[in-house]
């Protein structure tokens, strides 16, 4: 069954999401700060960035594979029970387009001996770029990793509480002011993606004091250009799976 291959899919991204904490419950960054010598100004920067362990990006390609196959053997079940016009099935593939007018030309082979009824569903689903980004990334994604054993995943700086600060810039300039702590988490113009030793998150005013506690978050992200760009890992393989999971009801009547 193609949908085996959506829970294989589900059980990775478990396995996944453990390696992730495992990975950031490891401390992997430091930050620390320094006055630039000619502006005074205080800046926060990273002194410790560990790579992201390349099981990460494997388990990240098997769950794509995982998806991406389930798609064709979708396509696959579907020709069985259609006509089958004669063949074996080679030709059979769950077409995904770069565009339109792609989808339209590419399709008529890959979906021949199936039946009228299931490629109406396959077009309302909209594989190519601007109707599906889902699949789109599914598909191009697979493509990379079968090639280049990888896709690209890596860390990058998510936001820092900028509220620490305004709470201890106020309390300086109104001392007598009682200002609540309130976390306010802002992202920032360069997520610095791969992040690296020496990576300046905050500059602060000139002679700025240290703040203590001051909070950085970080992401693990897929980064491949063209295709996705700094896109929370997790996150984006969920929303993967929610896609190819929603297929199941719309050609459940047709394979049960």
């Amino acid at each position: 069954m193609w949908t085996s291959k959506i829970e294989r899919a589900k059980q990775l991204k478990e396995e996944l999401q453990k390696e992730v904490k495992s990975f950031f419950d490891s401390q992997p960054y430091k930050i620390d700060t320094k006055s630039d010598p000619q502006s005074k100004r205080l800046i926060y920067y990273l002194v410790k960035a560990e790579q992201v362990p390349e099981k990460i990006a494997f388990i990240t390609g098997d769950i794509i594979q995982n998806l991406r196959s389930a798609l064709d053997y979708l396509a696959y079940q579907l020709f069985t029970i259609g006509s089958g016009n004669g063949n074996i099935g080679r030709h059979i593939y769950f077409p995904i387009s770069q565009d339109f007018d792609h989808y339209q030309r590419e399709k008529i082979k890959k979906t021949e001996g199936i039946s009228q009824q299931a490629k109406d569903i396959i077009d309302s689903v909209k594989p190519y770029k601007e109707g599906n980004i889902n699949l789109w990334r599914i598909s191009q994604l697979n493509n990379i990793d079968k090639h280049r054993l990888l896709v690209t995943v890596g860390s990058s700086f998510g936001s820092m509480d900028i509220g620490k600060h305004l709470q201890v810039s106020t309390t300086k300039a109104f001392p007598d002011l009682k200002v609540p702590a309130i976390p306010l988490f802002i992202k920032p113009a360069d997520i610095l993606f791969p992040l690296k030793v020496g990576d300046e998150l905050f500059i602060d005013g000139p002679d700025a004091k240290p703040i203590p506690n001051m909070q950085f978050r970080f992401n693990i992200v897929l980064n491949e250009p063209g295709i996705i760009e700094g896109e929370i890992l997790i996150e984006t393989i969920q929303s993967m799976i929610n896609e190819v999971e929603s297929l199941v009801p719309k050609f459940e009547s047709l394979i049960t």
